[in-house]
């Protein structure tokens, strides 16, 4: 049952993020960026509860890499609006993303110590792909010649972090390769 609720609350992030976008029109280059700072903040989050709950050493690698590659996407953030003099602002859409980390955490503090580590990857993969979406959005339409350029040093970093959710989903999933 709690599966479900993690797998609807997945589904409908893409519906949020869109909405969230949507009444917002036009987002400034710092709004964009304070989205990805937000998503990084939640995938630090994410990757750290895994540290403490998992028992995969191949998920426990994941995370210390989501952790030190997440902290590096925080910190050109936040190199970047400070030159310019500004720092990463909320939006809706950002805060939308703050409301389902936190939901998503719950959901996976709450979940048993069998099925964490399915359940995390699952909510990787939702919400890395749904970040590499926003990526690419922001890659399309802004117009800052510095902001475009970190978002797309931003997304193969992103897209291997996805992939490799995905290939864990698999590996954990497989009868006889758990742990």
């Amino acid at each position: 049952m709690k599966r479900r609720g993690v797998v609807t609350a997945l589904l409908m992030l893409p519906v949020f993020m869109t909405r969230a976008q949507a009444a917002e029109g036009q987002l400034s280059e710092e709004q964009r960026l304070g989205i990805v700072f937000v998503a990084s903040q939640a995938e630090i989050a994410a990757a750290q509860l895994a540290l403490q709950r998992s028992g995969s050493k191949g998920v426990q690698v994941y995370a210390r890499r989501i952790i030190a590659e997440h902290g590096q996407v925080q910190q050109e953030i936040v190199t970047l609006t400070g030159s310019a003099g500004s720092q990463p602002q909320r939006s809706a859409t950002s805060n939308a993303m703050t409301r389902q980390g936190q939901a998503d955490l719950a959901r996976l503090d709450a979940s048993s110590m069998y099925d964490f580590d399915d359940l995390y990857l699952e909510r990787e993969t939702g919400y890395l792909g749904q970040l590499v979406n926003t990526v690419d959005d922001g890659i399309r339409t802004t117009g800052n010649a510095d902001v475009k350029a970190l978002l797309g040093r931003m997304r193969p970093t992103f897209i291997l972090q996805l992939d490799q959710a995905q290939r864990l989903r698999i590996l954990i999933g497989s009868r006889g390769l758990r742990r």
